[in-house]
């Protein structure tokens, strides 16, 4: 999940826009069965109703109503190069979505189903990276050679955090877009990179320097 779900400038040249998302859009979005949706079909490229509802044990009239829900709010598409009339494939919007959370400060409403998404794309941030930690060892060496888990922490102010937010999305981005515009090799797998970026906690400032 080329997927954007909460972080991220709103625009990136070369890469599709993330579509925002209004109190609206995420009150239809705050179900658990939507963003685990979503989330696989992020993950793991598009798919029908039926073989959704096998991944996630649910008969097919569910993932179908859900689905139905996500495509109604612009969170995923048809994909017209799969499927028939009776078989339809999903895929996520190109360019996924942005959450801005300041926008719903002020709506309680919308908070609490902030608070239900959140934890939902949680959970699918951390699932990937759990499965490669206990699964990782069953790879070829050379997916494992090009694989790293790391964090740095260090002090800096916002500016420099945007800063740094935006060189690495720059790197991400360049690199999805060349695998579009390669023939598909041989030897291919759905690739996850993850990368998080926030402040913990504030630093007191030297003596003698400024606020600024």
């Amino acid at each position: 999940m080329n997927d954007r779900k909460a972080s991220g400038p709103a625009e990136r040249p070369g890469m599709a826009t993330p579509m925002p998302v209004d109190a609206g859009k995420l009150k239809a979005l705050a179900h658990p069965l939507r963003v685990r949706m979503y989330g696989l079909l992020s993950e793991e490229g598009p798919a029908t109703a039926s073989q959704l509802g096998a991944r996630i044990d649910e008969s097919s009239g569910t993932t179908s109503y859900h689905l139905r829900q996500l495509a109604d709010h612009g969170f995923i598409e048809e994909d017209p190069d799969r499927g028939t009339r009776r078989d339809r494939y999903w895929r996520v919007r190109p360019g996924g979505f942005n959450l801005d959370a300041r926008r719903f400060r002020d709506d309680p409403a919308a908070t609490a189903a902030l608070r239900s998404v959140r934890g939902e794309l949680y959970d699918g941030y951390a699932r990937p990276l759990l499965r490669w930690f206990e699964h990782g060892l069953e790879w070829d060496e050379s997916w494992i050679d090009g694989s790293v888990s790391t964090m740095s922490r260090f002090v800096g102010t916002a500016q420099e955090m945007q800063e740094l937010r935006d060189e690495v999305m720059a790197v991400i981005d360049r690199h999805v877009a060349a695998t579009r515009e390669r023939p598909e090799p041989p030897d291919v797998a759905r690739i996850t990179a993850q990368f998080h970026i926030f402040p913990g906690h504030r630093v007191d400032a030297p003596e003698g320097s400024a606020d600024g």
